[in-house]
């Protein structure tokens, strides 16, 4: 059964989206602030948090009894059905270097019905001024239009984004071995980081899949929902088909690949 809220929340994600995209976009990159969360590698800024600021604002107003939780912090709420997703600012190390591939991501997760999913999305390419949104039953759309997978159907056809964001020297390995992999079969891989615009993009049919490592919820929320509603699939490495916030393990294709590609990350 579907979320009671799908058409209430859509439009805010929407807004919400939109004013942290806002604020990105008004923001001058090289006086930001810069805080590294690891060694090297994984960092965050005044930005994310003054993105996030504006979106948090923009649902407490239409939603105040919500939770939210962000990359940048969380705001509890009395309703305990209804947890909102936010990452302010997806794809940081590219904002903070000026490279133009990075997005506000909002999505409502459910937790009626015993389920917990996403249900409500709206990731923005303040950049190119791409809106992606979709409703759980309603369709994904991108500015507008409506959104579906393309149709590759073998992996030697398709184009793999894979990525890691770590300083872990053993992480740093197994994603090599992993990229090697995909490498020596896709018809093209790529590394541009920011999960939610991936996910979107293969919603729109130009990327086939995305393959990444301890995904946190805030990065895969509402590109998940986007994805699925516009045909395609996420699932972990078993082939599970995502339905918690957990971190967790991410393949997401086109659909018809999706066997296909499991079974060589598994072999």
């Amino acid at each position: 059964m579907t979320c009671r809220l799908v058409d209430a929340a859509v439009p805010v994600a929407i807004d919400a989206a939109r004013a942290g995209g806002a604020v990105l976009a008004a923001t001058d990159r090289t006086r930001v602030e810069l805080t590294l969360k690891d060694a090297r590698v994984d960092v965050t800024t005044s930005a994310d948090r003054a993105s996030q600021a504006a979106v948090v604002t923009a649902l407490r107003a239409a939603f105040p009894d919500h939770g939210i939780i962000g990359e940048d912090g969380v705001e509890p709420g009395a309703d305990a059905a209804h947890v909102w997703l936010v990452d302010g600012l997806d794809g940081t190390s590219n904002f903070a270097h000026g490279i133009p591939w990075y997005c506000v991501s909002v999505a409502l997760r459910c937790r009626e019905h015993g389920a917990d999913e996403p249900v409500a999305a709206a990731v923005f390419d303040p950049v190119h001024d791409e809106l992606w949104s979709a409703g759980r039953g309603r369709g994904a759309t991108g500015n507008g239009v409506v959104l579906k997978v393309d149709h590759t159907d073998t992996v030697a056809r398709a184009v793999v984004v894979s990525q890691i964001q770590s300083s872990d020297p053993q992480k740093i390995a197994a994603f090599a071995a992993m990229f090697e992999t995909l490498m020596n079969a896709a018809g093209g891989v790529r590394f541009p980081g920011a999960p939610a615009l991936i996910l979107s993009h293969i919603a729109a049919g130009h990327f086939t899949a995305y393959v990444e490592r301890a995904m946190a919820s805030w990065d895969i929320s509402a590109g998940q929902l986007i994805l699925e509603e516009a045909g395609g699939l996420l699932t972990d490495f078993t082939g599970r088909r995502v339905n918690s916030a957990d971190v967790t393990d991410v393949v997401a294709t086109n659909g018809p690949i999706h066997d296909e590609l499991l079974a060589m990350l598994n072999r």
